[in-house]
């Protein structure tokens, strides 16, 4: 009984004490208040994906600029794919995917807290000429996840702003 309840606690205190923590949960502290989202194009996996992630941090996302915090600014959002290697035949045989996203993060003044910065993710994949939808499918697949590294790059920007901030 002693040694179950010794495994238990180890369970619960060694994941906190080495830094371990749930994927995607509270990069952000709520404490940020309310957020204005401005992009040109409102609809974007992007932009859902980050209305995602700071709801999952307790992050109210409002449609009104004037009553929000702060307001992350979407300036310009690029997507650009390059052959990354071809095969002894001379076709394609990898592809190198890139995203570029410029935001700025301004307060409820429209005061610069974040000055234009650029999150940036990379990625190569296989394409397999002889199962296109295999590898579209991939392609999308490995899309979603470099829309949630980019998310993931500016909530860390909000989370060194909100610790900054706060006294």
């Amino acid at each position: 009984m002693k040694y179950r309840a010794l495994v238990l606690s180890m369970l619960f205190v060694l994941p906190s004490s080495c830094g371990w923590q749930l994927r995607d949960t509270q990069l952000v502290p709520s404490a940020i208040g309310t957020l204005y989202l401005s992009s040109s194009d409102r609809n974007s996996a992007l932009i859902t994906e980050l209305e995602r992630a700071l709801s999952i941090n307790g992050i109210k996302v409002i449609a009104d600029k004037a009553a929000a915090d702060y307001s992350v600014i979407i300036v310009d959002y690029r997507q650009n794919s390059r052959t990354a290697s071809i095969n002894p035949s001379g076709r394609v045989a990898e592809y190198q995917l890139n995203e570029d996203v410029d935001f700025i993060i301004t307060d409820a003044q429209g005061n610069e807290m974040i000055p234009l910065s650029t999150a940036s993710v990379e990625r190569v994949y296989e394409f397999n000429e002889d199962d296109i939808l295999s590898s579209t499918n991939e392609s999308r697949s490995v899309r979603d996840r470099m829309h949630e590294e980019i998310v993931r790059q500016i909530l860390n920007r909000l989370r060194v702003f909100s610790d900054n901030a706060t006294p």
